[in-house]
């Protein structure tokens, strides 16, 4: 495949081979939402599940926690379209509450099968969850964000997720300098 934009592929096409392997009980297409942005983006960023207006509009980070994201993008000189952007989950979870261990398991292929195909060369994990999950960390994101680690030929910088500066406007500045850290280093 060669270097497509972000809406010039289908996720359910490109992605059909890891799809298959998430079992029917933790595949809701009712809720279904797919990582979205070019295939050759050499920035991906990982979020831990959709939420209400992500099911509503079919893309991640498009809420509240979305603008969120692009104004601090806006804040350093980039936008969205350069990123490809996922979530550990596809299927946002009832009463938006955390995702299980099951329901990260489940779909844990995809994201690896989005990983092998877009290969970025950083990985930005927003947020607790996808933190702990692509790190294998117990170190809350406080103590995370920021720091450069490697991680099978990628660097990860993980992020404060979005939604923080939403309720504390001391994470805006955070927020901000994580990314531009993880955009310097594409």
């Amino acid at each position: 495949m060669s270097d497509q934009e972000a809406t010039d592929w289908e996720f359910e096409t490109v992605f059909a081979d890891a799809l298959e392997t998430v079992p029917d009980d933790q595949f809701d297409r009712e809720r279904f939402v797919p990582g979205v942005g070019p295939l050759s983006a050499d920035v991906m960023l990982v979020g831990e599940a959709p939420g209400g207006q992500e099911v509503a509009q079919g893309e991640p980070f498009v809420g509240q926690a979305g603008k969120q994201l692009d104004r601090a993008l806006e804040s350093i000189g980039h936008g969205r379209r350069d990123l490809y952007i996922t979530n550990l989950v596809k299927v946002r979870p009832p009463e938006n509450r955390d995702p299980y261990v099951a329901e990260i398991d489940a779909w844990w292929p995809v994201l690896e099968a989005e990983l092998e195909r877009v290969d970025p060369s950083v990985l930005v994990p927003m947020g607790s969850f996808a933190a702990a999950e692509l790190l294998d960390a117990d170190e809350t994101i406080t103590d995370l964000h920021g720091q450069r680690f490697e991680r099978e030929g990628r660097t990860v910088v993980p992020a404060f997720h979005p939604a923080a500066a939403l309720y504390d406007r001391s994470k805006v500045e955070a927020i901000e300098s994580d990314l531009a850290t993880a955009l310097e280093l594409a």
